[in-house]
């Protein structure tokens, strides 16, 4: 049976992809994979994430966020602006403990990570891709995945969403490998 489950980009996924790990000069299918989980009504994106990524004309990810293909993509945020406001309360709680400068960050309307978050909590059925990881200790920074768990928000990082939508060289898929492919992918030395 398929997932409902859809999925909300951030900005630091596809910076790190284009500039180090999957840039179209040379990982052009990984862009493409995108693309078809979109038109597969599966992948999606927000405006401020948007507007992270218009980093110059010249710049690659500034020419693929502007592609015709990518137009309903970026879906608008301004909608679930009361979640935001819930969410920045959230973070200001005095028993976080949280920074002052930290707070200040994640609130910034111009920044993507609470816009993410509150989008996924409003809608209901979004998991946000990040690359960031949990640090609930950490009282000078807000992580995204700590955050969203304050509002019920699950994240997933891009390779676990590989297993579950990435055939041999990034072809869409709704299926998942076996799970002896998987374990292996997951036990596999780097080094």
């Amino acid at each position: 049976m398929l997932s409902n489950t859809r999925y909300l980009f951030d900005s630091d996924v596809m910076i790190s992809a284009a500039r180090i790990h999957y840039s179209p000069e040379f990982c052009q299918v990984f862009w493409d994979w995108l693309l078809q989980g979109h038109k597969n009504g599966v992948f999606y994106s927000i405006d401020k994430v948007k507007e992270e990524l218009m980093d110059g004309n010249d710049d690659p990810l500034s020419k693929w966020v502007s592609l015709p293909e990518m137009k309903d993509f970026f879906m608008k945020s301004n909608e679930v602006a009361a979640t935001w406001g819930k969410l920045g309360r959230l973070a200001r709680e005095p028993s976080r403990g949280y920074k002052d400068f930290a707070i200040n960050k994640f609130v910034d309307d111009s920044k993507a990570d609470a816009w993410l978050i509150s989008f996924a909590a409003s809608k209901g059925d979004f998991v946000i891709v990040t690359n960031e990881r949990s640090a609930p200790d950490s009282k000078r920074e807000i992580k995204l995945p700590d955050a969203a768990d304050w509002l019920g928000v699950k994240t997933v990082k891009l390779y676990d969403l590989f297993l579950k939508h990435a055939g041999s060289n990034f072809s869409w898929s709704t299926h998942k490998p076996p799970a002896e492919m998987r374990k292996s992918l997951i036990n596999q030395d780097y080094n």
